[in-house]
C-alpha cells in the first residue's frame, strides 16, 4: 500500500471513530484531510486498494448519515427522508445545511 493509501486509510479510521463518538470537530477536520489526500491517492494507488478504501468510505458514510439523523432528532428538526431524482437521500427544505449551526 502506498503512503497516500495508508494515510487515507488512517483518515477513514479516524472518521469512523469520530462518527461513532459523535465528534463533529474531528469529522470536519478529517474531511479536509481526505480532500488533500485524494489527488495523491489517485496518482499512486492500485485498483484493489482503491476498491477497499471506497468500501470503507461507504460504510463511514452510513454511520455519518445515521449520526446526522440522530442530531436532527435531538434538535427537533427530524425530517421525513426521501430520495431525489438521482437516488440520493434528500432532506426537507431548510435542513440541508446544518454545518456551523450546531
Amino acid at each position: 500500500m502506498s503512503n497516500a493509501a495508508e494515510a487515507f486509510a488512517r483518515a477513514l479510521e479516524t472518521e469512523r471513530q469520530a462518527a461513532l463518538c459523535a465528534d463533529l470537530d474531528t469529522l470536519l477536520r478529517v474531511q479536509e484531510e481526505k480532500r488533500e489526500l485524494m489527488p495523491l491517492l489517485k496518482a499512486s494507488a492500485d485498483e484493489a486498494t482503491v476498491a477497499d478504501l471506497s468500501e470503507r468510505a461507504r460504510k463511514n458514510l452510513g454511520l455519518i448519515r445515521h449520526l446526522a439523523q440522530c442530531l436532527q432528532g435531538m434538535l427537533g428538526a427530524a425530517a421525513e427522508s426521501g430520495y431525489d431524482a438521482n437516488g440520493q437521500t434528500s432532506l426537507a427544505p431548510g435542513l440541508t445545511n446544518l454545518r456551523g449551526r450546531l
